[in-house]
């Protein structure tokens, strides 16, 4: 029989006996394994809630690296000295972090008066769960409600406490119980055993792996943990600075070792990435490149890209180009002349000053010069 109780989601009032709760885990870890054709290994026992035991799996991309945790998790939720079950598929990252859980179809979420939970319930479940800061972590789940304010249930003889005010953005609507259940489960003993765990997995594999994810916590930790003098890791650090999430491009930019920006190869990677770039990570790559030299390839990228950036953008542009002018040839003028005739007036007069310092001995350069002059003059 399923019943809502309250603020609780809907859960069986059965207690399975702990043989078949055992049994549930290794079938679930049994047809997991089979459906993705992809290795999954035990990583670490854990118990909740003091005594409930929950078995953690270790689960491994195709190319047989880690990839990501996973637990069934079977838990009692009490409330008043009344009991139900807790069943839900939970999934951590590398770190620790949750990455999303699956419902039992069997027991899928409710909340007050066995309403299901909607798509956007479930979001917000996701994300009350994905915050580590949560008010959740200061709380039992009794002192989540307020018991002057009563609240009676439609489909059982029951009542149950209005969530505080203050805290109703930390739960689900009409799920408090759940809520406050499934964070201590996600952010608690598990969470912190999963870190230590991938921290004795780790290897220059792994740490690439993390890299080239697009999950920030990833992405942040393997910088830290690189050695950045290792040429294996310098192109997947490069890479951060168009692929990073929130912050990791900058920290990786600081990170890059000085030679990266005397190298043919980056100078020109670099400015070939300008366009991918946002504007603060522009300033942050010429900055890098102001006062280097700096090889052709690299200079006639950035004349190519210079027309998409803003006008003090430009100007760093120019001061590489002027500092480099004994690189420019024949290819680099032509694009420059080229600038001679844009809409842009910063582009074209510093095209009109670097070619008029230069005096290129090129006629079709020559001729676009003088024509310039005198539509100026």
């Amino acid at each position: 029989m399923k019943i809502s109780f309250g603020l609780n989601y809907s859960l069986k009032f059965v207690k399975i006996p702990a043989i078949l709760a055992i049994c549930c885990i290794c079938m679930s870890f049994i047809v997991l394994e089979k459906s993705a054709k992809k290795r999954v290994e035990k990583a670490f026992t854990a118990y909740i809630k003091d005594s409930v035991q929950v078995e953690v799996a270790l689960m491994y991309n195709r190319e047989n690296l880690p990839d990501r945790y996973f637990s069934p998790v079977v838990t009692p939720v009490c409330e008043e000295g009344i009991c139900y079950e807790l069943v839900v598929d939970v999934y951590w990252d590398l770190l620790g972090n949750f990455l999303e859980y699956k419902e039992s179809k069997e027991d899928p979420f409710t909340k007050f008066d066995h309403i299901r939970f909607t798509a956007s319930d479930h979001q917000k479940m996701k994300d009350i769960l994905a915050d580590k800061t949560s008010l959740l972590a200061n709380y039992e789940a009794k002192d989540l409600v307020d018991p002057r304010v009563e609240i009676k249930s439609d489909v059982i003889d029951g009542v149950t406490g209005a969530t505080y005010k203050s805290l109703s953005g930390a739960v689900v609507k009409g799920a408090v119980y759940s809520s406050h259940t499934l964070w201590h489960i996600v952010n608690g003993i598990i969470s912190a055993k999963i870190f230590e765990h991938t921290e004795k997995l780790l290897n220059d594999d792994l740490l690439v792996q993390m890299l080239q994810s697009s999950n920030y916590n990833q992405q942040f930790y393997a910088l830290n943990k690189i050695d950045v003098e290792k040429k294996e890791f310098q192109p997947y650090l490069f890479d951060l600075l168009a692929k990073g999430e929130s912050y990791v491009p900058f920290f990786a930019i600081e990170k890059l070792p000085e030679s990266i920006w005397s190298s043919a190869e980056y100078q020109e990677r670099s400015a070939e990435l300008l366009p991918e770039l946002e504007f603060k990570m522009q300033n942050e790559v010429l900055n890098k490149l102001m006062g280097k030299a700096v090889v052709r390839e690299a200079l006639r990228s950035l004349i190519k890209n210079s027309k998409g950036l803003r006008d003090n953008q430009i100007e760093k542009v120019f001061t590489i180009l002027r500092e480099n002018r004994k690189n420019l040839e024949n290819k680099e003028m032509d694009k420059l002349a080229d600038i001679l005739y844009s809409e842009n007036t910063t582009l074209s007069k510093n095209a009109y000053r670097i070619l008029s310092e230069i005096k290129p001995q090129n006629k079709k350069v020559n001729q676009k010069v003088k024509s310039y002059e005198r539509r100026i003059n």
